[in-house]
């Protein structure tokens, strides 16, 4: 694991033949903050970090220092749906609004990750998931938790200890190099789109109240016609490589729920060149992150291209008819 030039001591589980998890090795690793360091920085072993991972974890605690920093995001999780909006507006941050903390390379103020090892040591169980309590005792402090934008680790695809295996492949959001990371932070609009991966249907969520609405209701109450949204695909999908091909092994209930997120995504999002790196890498995830257990992963793999195609095209779509 390329961490250099950040000095990395391994964690290593105290009981490697009990129950697999990582509560234990999450114990000590916190525990192992300097008390002469400002900062405490824990990667997992089950990732592996972009160029310029050291220089965003310098500009990161040096812009935010008191905030809980994550330098991924689950590509199928709401806040990944932030993060392309944060890339497609050029803001570096945006606040992590998922059900735990992603735990993948996180850095927190050296103290506060000594108390946080002292929670996990007194009030967590060993099978609990250490993303989950992590976010129980920063929502007890009242830390900001924050994601960067772009992501700069990438998560392997080897066996899962917390029993994530039914969850697919589980990769970043946005992989780019980190080194000009900024200091700007997203503001979340009041309503996000998102196609959501567990069962794949493009879904709304309140941002504040955290309720959910159909997209397409979401977009009809603004004014919109739903039926005008679902047909303006047709010739998106006429234009691409080979849409007989792309229906039949994505199918087409899947492929409009992803247009009218991607749509959505334009209406309720930012306006911006679609164009950049950082907005394409953003939006080429949108597709795989939320259809990996829906469909076959090779055949994402193989559509890859058609499927950035399309959900840019609904995003241009979106910025057309907001």
């Amino acid at each position: 694991m390329a961490l250099s030039p950040i000095e990395a001591r391994p964690a290593v589980d105290p009981e490697p033949d009990a129950k697999p998890g990582a509560m234990r090795s999450a114990r000590l690793a916190w525990a192992a903050a300097e008390p002469h360091a400002t900062h405490h920085l824990v990667v997992q072993d089950d990732v592996e970090p972009a160029a310029g991972f050291a220089a965003a974890v310098a500009a990161g605690v040096a812009q935010h220092p008191d905030a809980a920093l994550s330098f991924f995001a689950e590509w199928g999780s709401r806040t990944a749906a932030l993060v392309r909006l944060a890339a497609m507006a050029g803001a570096s941050w945006v606040p992590m609004i998922n059900p735990y903390v992603p735990t993948q390379a996180l850095v927190l103020p050296a103290p506060l990750a000594s108390d946080l090892a002292a929670f996990l040591r007194a009030e967590t169980a060993d099978d609990e998931p250490d993303d989950e309590a992590i976010l129980r005792f920063l929502e007890r402090r009242g830390t900001r938790m924050l994601v960067s934008v772009p992501n700069v680790v990438e998560h392997l695809d080897l066996p899962s200890l917390t029993g994530n295996e039914d969850h697919g492949v589980r990769r970043a959001a946005c992989l780019l190099d980190g080194s000009a990371l900024g200091s700007r932070v997203l503001d979340p609009p009041p309503l996000l789109p998102f196609l959501a991966w567990v069962d794949a249907t493009a879904t709304t969520v309140n941002t504040t109240t955290f309720a959910r609405f159909p997209t397409l209701d979401v977009l009809t109450a603004r004014g919109l016609d739903a039926d005008r949204i679902v047909a303006a695909c047709e010739p998106v999908f006429a234009g691409l490589s080979d849409p007989a091909v792309l229906r039949a092994d994505i199918g087409t209930g899947y492929l409009t729920e992803l247009w009218v997120t991607a749509v959505a995504t334009g209406v309720l999002g930012p306006a911006s060149d679609l164009d950049t790196p950082i907005v394409r890498a953003a939006l080429r995830t949108m597709a795989p992150g939320a259809l990996r257990t829906h469909v076959d992963f090779g055949a994402l793999d193989r559509h890859a291209d058609d499927l950035a195609a399309l959900v840019t095209a609904g995003v241009r779509y979106g910025h057309e008819t907001r």
